[in-house]
């Protein structure tokens, strides 16, 4: 497009320069106008504020005042001279005055003034402008305060004035003369009464001179406006240098490449017209012959603009399908990503995923084909047929790339690492319909459904595998725990469990059974030990109850080769020591009993020869002497005989279950006989018997000499007079008792306890090996013969029971517990 050459004729200016230095001129004079007036008027409005905020503070003093008047000094005046009235202390008007009138005498330009009209004083009396700001309030009741400024005496001054109005306690000395104090009308006569409640008495009236501080703002005003006209002069200066430099220099510069861009002899006549003006005159004119070829090349701009629009659009429309696409793609790929995590088997992960591929590519119809072991297929919609496989199905496979076969697309599903897993076929409607997408895309999303079939069988694997190993441990019936280095449990069978829940009663649930027997944050823990040496930890670990455990820690390597973990293993061992010595103590009991026999039987013979001559000696001795000495001879031979009668007993074997006995029977028979001796002791004996019988299966005599023992032993080894001993028979569970020390053997069937407890001094861990060996004895020397516990151990042992030793939880001694085959019917024990 063309324009004549006048309509694009530009106007002439002047100098550039010397209408740029006017026009900064002028800029720099408003600019300092408009900044000079808005710090005046900043400066007027601080400073109102702070004459405001001093008036408020004058008056906030004046009602701090008036307040402690009213509310404390006038009531403890009444208090103190109930019938007279000092005005110095009680009249809040006048304590105000006095109290403020330094603030007039004060040369810092305020003043507080508290006047009336009508004032008892005369010198508070309102004089012209104060009677007007009174009338002011009078006329206008509902105003609070008036401020603003006034000349008083040739001076500027801001005015806060408020009315003083009368309130009740006002009218004592306001009200009617005859009810006013004495003293006050002795001292002001009939003046200020008369007055009522609510009316408006008078005006606090609060000046604040402002005329100093106006000159200071003027002359504060006055040097920031010199200061900037400082400042202007020296940018004007700056100004004419750069501008001279950067713009004028360069416009004649440019002018320069005019000339040389123009070389005709018309051309040249117009540069010698135009080197007559000045730098802007040659830029115009300059600018003029150009714009006619500017104009011309703006047309073939708007033809080459209107093409790049037009594929500029088209460029966009397919980018936003584009993104659409990648768009839909992405979400896809997550969805499916989602169906993975939910899956837990192939078959579930392609159910989910062909319905959501089928959709996002507009698909009729979508099948998938396994080609490995299982050769499964699966289609959706699940009613429609399965799409045919073309007849180079293998080389498609095995191609890593989509191919298109009429109107259907197959896409290679791979594996991770490059193996065919399946065939995925989409089937459209049209041939045109299965060329449009994208079969990088597709190949991806085949790639991807491949990883994630293996991811699900690699996962498939690992809970299989977690279920045989969680299997196993939980199969082994003895503690076993993972732990790391910083001792904490990282997984626990459910016997460890049950042990820490048991022995912590409950509090601990976590399985974590070393801290059962250490302290875990000490240093000579067993368990940072291991970790530190590498090497597996074993050792036996005995609880306070006597149970007895096998410790074992065995050290896990990391990947770096470096024990981080231990695996701990504890096995009780309390019943294994508790057999180990029964069936150590019955070896050796066996071979006392026969080398017992032997002497028995040996000594026996001779004690009988003795006892014959012994016999025919008294027959024919008359000396009284010799007969006491005989008769001494025979006493200790017979008790020889019973000694070795007791350890023929012991090494004779017995038929075991001879008879049966009712254990509560016995045990209160026992209890009867000893009571008397009990008694003479200053001993307390008691019984604790259920009231059915309790039978076992030992006869009432071998039953009897049992419990006979145990309870002499109970009542040697108390204390006179403070001795408690007690005979206690239930029924138990063969595997409910543990103990210190053992002897016999148990059954699985139901036992009964014969429980005998004392409050002696208790057996002594040395002697609990020993105290069933025969002549093993802690009495003093002729007190027992040692046999007691000897005879009822072999005795209880004959009948298939046992007999332990422990300390009593009640009475803090010894306790002996008898267990004893149960016999439900007589039956059972004939």
């Amino acid at each position: 497009m063309h324009l004549p050459k006048h309509l694009i004729h530009l106007p002439k200016p002047q100098k550039i320069q010397t209408k740029f230095i006017t026009g900064l001129l002028l800029a720099a004079m408003l600019l300092g106008v408009a900044s000079s007036l808005g710090f005046f008027l900043h400066m007027r409005n601080v400073l109102e504020e702070e004459v405001q905020d001093k008036a408020k503070l004058i008056l906030a003093h004046v009602d701090s005042v008036q307040h402690y008047v009213r509310d404390v000094l006038r009531p403890t005046m009444y208090e103190r001279l109930p019938s007279a009235f000092v005005i110095q202390a009680m009249s809040s008007s006048y304590i105000s005055r006095k109290i403020m009138a330094p603030v007039n005498a004060s040369r810092d330009g305020a003043m507080f003034r508290r006047v009336a009209i009508g004032a008892r004083n005369p010198d508070y009396e309102a004089n012209s402008h104060e009677r007007e700001l009174i009338q002011y309030f009078r006329d206008n009741g509902a105003q609070e305060l008036w401020q603003g400024y006034k000349v008083l005496g040739g001076e500027k001054y801001y005015l806060m004035v408020r009315p003083v109005r009368f309130e009740q306690e006002c009218m004592y000395c306001h009200g009617r003369p005859e009810d006013a104090p004495v003293e006050l009308l002795n001292l002001y006569g009939q003046r200020g009464f008369g007055k009522h409640q609510g009316d408006v008495a008078g005006v606090d009236f609060v000046g604040i001179s402002v005329h100093g501080s106006v000159g200071r703002v003027e002359r504060t005003i006055l040097t920031y406006f010199a200061f900037f006209a400082l400042v202007v002069l020296l940018v004007f200066f700056t100004a004419n240098v750069l501008f001279k430099v950067l713009v004028v220099n360069n416009l004649k510069r440019l002018n320069s490449v005019f000339r040389r861009n123009v070389d005709d002899a018309e051309g040249s006549a117009l540069l010698r017209q135009l080197e007559q003006g000045d730098e802007i005159e040659e830029l115009v004119e300059g600018m003029e012959q150009m714009s006619e070829h500017l104009f011309e090349a703006r047309g073939q701009l708007q033809h080459y603009a209107e093409n790049l629009r037009r594929m500029v659009d088209e460029r966009t429309d397919a980018l936003t399908g584009e993104v659409e696409a990648r768009r839909a793609d992405v979400r896809l790929f997550v969805r499916l990503l989602e169906d993975m995590y939910k899956s837990r088997s192939r078959a579930e992960l392609w159910r989910l995923a062909l319905p959501q591929i089928c959709k996002r590519f507009a698909a009729e119809r979508i099948a998938y084909v396994c080609t490995m072991g299982a050769q499964s297929s699966f289609v959706w919609p699940e009613s429609a047929d399965m799409p045919a496989l073309p007849e180079n199905f293998v080389e498609v496979l095995t191609g890593s790339a989509c191919a298109a076969v009429d109107n259907r697309l197959f896409v290679p599903v791979e594996s991770s690492t490059g193996n065919a897993e399946g065939l995925l076929i989409l089937l459209w409607q049209t041939e045109a319909e299965a060329a449009r997408h994208d079969r990088d895309v597709l190949q991806a999303l085949g790639r991807q459904l491949g990883i994630a079939a293996e991811n699900l069988t690699a996962i498939d694997s690992l809970f299989r595998q977690m279920n045989v190993l969680t299997t196993i441990v939980e199969g082994i019936s003895d503690p076993l725990v993972l732990m790391d280095g910083g001792c904490a449990v990282l997984t626990a069978n459910q016997a460890a469990r049950s042990l820490a829940l048991e022995l912590t009663h409950g509090e601990r649930t976590d399985g974590n059974i070393l801290a059962l027997f250490f302290d875990l944050r000490s240093e000579q823990c067993p368990m940072r030990e291991t970790i530190s040496r590498g090497v597996p930890d074993l050792r036996e670990v005995t609880l306070a109850g006597g149970r007895s455990f096998a410790l074992s820690l065995y050290p896990v390597q990391g990947r770096d080769g470096i024990a981080d973990q231990v695996v701990v293993y504890l096995r009780e061992t309390t019943m294994e020591k508790r057999m180990r010595m029964q069936v150590w103590q019955s070896e050796r009991m066996a071979t006392v009993g026969k080398l017992t026999a032997g002497l028995a039987h040996e000594i026996n013979n001779p004690l009988g020869v003795i006892l014959c001559y012994a016999g025919l000696l008294k027959q024919t001795i008359t000396d009284p002497q010799q007969a006491t000495d005989l008769e001494i001879i025979e006493r200790h031979t017979r008790q020889a005989q019973r000694v070795l009668q007791d350890l023929l007993n012991f090494a004779r074997p017995k038929a075991a279950g001879s008879g049966t006995a009712d254990a509560c029977r016995v045990a209160a028979t026992i209890t009867e006989v000893f009571s008397v001796q009990a008694v003479k002791k200053g001993v307390r004996m008691t019984l604790d018997c259920p009231p059915q019988p309790l039978r076992v299966r030992m006869g009432v005599g071998e039953l009897e000499q049992v419990i006979s023992n145990l309870v002499i032993n109970a009542l040697d080894a108390v204390a006179e007079q403070t001795g408690d001993v007690r005979v206690h028979v239930r029924m138990v569970a063969a595997a409910a008792n543990t103990a210190d020390t053992a002897a016999g053997g148990a059954t699985d069937s139901e036992m009964v306890a014969v429980e005998v407890d004392d409050n002696g001094p208790g057996v002594a861990a040395e002697d609990a090996p020993h105290i069933f060996d025969p002549f093993f004895s802690t009495k003093e020397i002729g007190a027992g013969a040692g046999l007691g516990l000897t005879v009822v151990y072999g005795m209880v042992a004959d009948v298939g029971g046992s007999v332990e030793t422990s300390r009593s939880i009640e009475l803090g001694g010894a306790r002996f517990t008898v267990l004893l085959p149960a016999v439900h019917n007589v039956e059972d024990g004939l």
